[in-house]
């Protein structure tokens, strides 16, 4: 079945409120995070259980919103990927193109200081998890040191 012009701008609009949406959540993704290693760093394990729920029920929202920004892209009948969101920006009018791109760059930028901030917290329990192994003694190092 063709598509037909309001399809395409109610797919349009739903494209852009998708990525504004995300944007709000990943803010909230990065408090989140923000929360969570400050909890690891004061092992507050009943908290950090807690938070990491959040931070799983979040992610999976994440997810689903991605996987309709990829049908919306493909029910346009564009890549799924950067160029589709470019192609969707050069269609509209000048000041919704420069806010829809500049939208589509906060998006980035919050994923990419979630994904780093993750990162970082995973280190973080790397090296808290290593401590109490070596502090129980229950690694290698420790049984041939004596």
């Amino acid at each position: 079945m063709k598509m037909t012009a309001n399809d395409k701008l109610q797919n349009v609009k739903a494209l852009l409120r998708n990525i504004l949406d995300d944007n709000d959540r990943y803010q909230q993704v990065l408090t989140l995070l923000e929360q969570q290693r400050i909890t690891m760093i004061r092992r507050q394990s009943d908290e950090l259980l807690a938070l990491n729920d959040t931070l799983r029920a979040q992610c999976q929202t994440l997810t689903d919103s991605a996987t309709e920004r990829r049908h919306l892209l493909k029910a346009l009948g564009l890549e799924a990927n950067k160029r589709g969101i470019d192609t969707v920006c050069n269609w509209l009018p000048a000041a919704q193109k420069s806010l829809a791109q500049e939208s589509w760059k906060t998006l980035e930028r919050l994923v990419k200081r979630c994904r780093d901030y993750n990162e970082k917290n995973g280190e973080l329990l790397t090296r808290q998890y290593e401590f109490v192994q070596r502090f129980l003694g229950n690694n290698d190092d420790f049984l041939y040191s004596r």
